[in-house]
């Protein structure tokens, strides 16, 4: 009788353990390795994340956004601007004057110019005349010149005779001038040309 009762005492624990069991693994949710991929929001995240099932995805307490991967939308980058590549001819300072062709702005000619071409210079014109020889004899003005201003105790030019005239200019013999001259070389000149011309510019003295 004993025994009857202790069988049955053992059969309703066992039971009930069994009971316990299953309801506890009731919580416990066992999910697949298959890859499915699902969208999902966790709460306090601020993107979606990807799951690899929906089982995962339910596990994790998420929220369904869409099957299959999420989609990040990334920052765009900006679009790279190419630099223009310069014209031809496009190097062209605010005077007009052409920098590829050598021309520069030369404030007291207020013109562009090639320097080694056209300047602006000093002219010393002596009282008389002398003679000289070009392709012909003749009476030539006596002149030296002056790139820069005198300094003291500089070495003066020596005077050379002008095989020409100096446009503008009219000599008086005997008397003594400082003039700024514009010099021009001249490409090619003719035989019996000169190959400096020279412009009057303003008498100094």
């Amino acid at each position: 009788m004993k025994n009857r009762h202790l069988h049955k005492a053992v059969s309703a624990s066992l039971l009930a353990f069994m009971g316990l069991f299953a309801s506890s693994t009731s919580f416990a949710q066992i999910c697949t390795r298959e890859y499915a991929p699902v969208c999902g929001q966790l709460a306090g995240e601020p993107a979606p994340r990807t799951f690899p099932n929906r089982c995962m995805l339910d596990a994790a307490k998420a929220t369904f956004v869409s099957q299959g991967e999420c989609i990040t939308m990334s920052t765009p980058k900006p679009a790279t601007v190419p630099m223009p590549m310069p014209m031809p001819g496009s190097d062209v300072d605010a005077h007009g004057c052409k920098g590829s062709a050598g021309f520069q702005w030369n404030e007291e000619l207020n013109q562009c110019v090639r320097p080694w071409m056209s300047s602006a210079v000093t002219l010393e014109v002596a009282p008389k005349r002398r003679s000289c020889t070009g392709m012909v004899e003749m009476q030539c003005l006596m002149v030296r010149e002056w790139v820069r201003e005198r300094e003291p105790g500089q070495a003066a030019p020596r005077w050379e005779p002008l095989f020409g005239s100096i446009a503008g200019f009219t000599h008086v013999p005997g008397k003594h001038y400082t003039l700024r001259v514009r010099k021009d070389k001249i490409e090619n000149p003719p035989a019996d040309a000169p190959s400096i011309t020279y412009t009057l510019l303003k008498v100094v003295r």
